[in-house]
């Protein structure tokens, strides 16, 4: 049974423990791509969280489509609001996955980037604790959790002092809450394609989460005070494919239905990002539409999917 490294976020930035912290954080991502971050995160409001998306859910479906995309006013509109089952398709062969969605982002008045703005969002009359709950855990994942790991995945790549501060003030966040229903839900075979994403799970027997590793499809089930994390196609490309996007899916057969909270994390939109060799190049905005586009229009799947047999 392989099982994936854990690493402590506050040995990660203690002086005592650094060193060898970032030592272990290095071999796991050259060799897995995956592993589990102890978070520190309380775990009332992660369970504040899961309680009102799930209550969300529930709701009648005219009433969840009412903050679809078409209701929302950031571009591209796929970014924000409540996609219904079948709506995604994150690998070609599987077309689209039986899961339902609800996306959001850090909420900026009047901001008119790409993947920046305001979210069309339910009332608490309406879904009561879900916007609050929500923003309340990203606003801890980004101020508490993506500095630290960034700084520290930063340093692994020698880059120069400031950069992870310098292209990730503000980051851009695709914020995710997906129910993956009891009956079969799941998510095809995919890579992301952002910098790193963070996976909150329920702490549910079934083994739902799958990465591809050693040639076969190995669970990475929920652990108690730890998130899944797993590194995107542009920190693979900044690292010279020294570090892993590994590939991973979810197939999840019940008996109860899973809620699942990833964190997208990518640079600034505005970002035009170059690894340390100079071997790689690309600008954020342009890698993002690009992948925005073969996931909702020409239904190609996510990151290096059309790689995946």
């Amino acid at each position: 049974m392989i099982t994936l490294p854990q690493i402590s976020l506050t040995k990660l930035t203690a002086d005592a423990t650094r060193h060898e912290e970032r030592e272990r954080l290095r071999l796991a991502c050259e060799e897995y791509g995956f592993f589990y971050l102890e978070h520190g995160i309380p775990k009332e409001q992660i369970t504040e969280a899961i309680q009102a998306s799930r209550r969300f859910f529930a709701l009648p479906q005219s009433t969840k489509e009412r903050f679809g995309h078409a209701a929302q006013d950031v571009y591209p509109t796929t970014a924000r609001g409540y996609s219904p089952l079948h709506g995604e398709v994150l690998h070609p062969e599987a077309g689209p996955d039986p899961k339902e969605m609800f996306d959001l982002g850090i909420e900026n008045e009047g901001d008119r980037r790409l993947f920046a703005g305001r979210t069309h969002l339910p009332d608490d009359a309406l879904a009561p604790g879900f916007a609050r709950s929500l923003l309340a855990l990203q606003a801890t994942v980004v101020n508490e959790v993506v500095p630290k790991l960034g700084s520290a995945l930063a340093d692994l790549l020698e880059m120069e002092e400031g950069w992870f501060r310098r292209h990730f003030s503000p980051p851009t966040v695709l914020q995710r809450v997906i129910r993956y229903p009891s009956t079969g839900g799941t998510a095809g075979k995919h890579t992301d394609n952002g910098f790193f994403t963070l996976l909150l799970q329920e702490e549910l027997p079934t083994r739902s989460l799958q990465v591809w590793f050693g040639g076969r499809w190995v669970p990475a089930p929920s652990l108690p005070d730890s998130l899944v994390v797993n590194l995107g196609d542009m920190l693979q490309a900044l690292s010279e494919d020294r570090f892993k996007s590994t590939p991973h899916q979810v197939v999840h057969t019940g008996p109860a239905e899973r809620i699942s909270l990833p964190f997208f994390i990518y640079p600034d939109i505005d970002a035009r990002l170059t690894s340390r060799q100079g071997k790689q190049t690309f600008s954020v905005a342009e890698v993002m539409l690009r992948n925005f586009d073969s996931i909702w229009e020409t239904r190609n799947g996510a990151g290096r999917a059309r790689e995946l047999q």
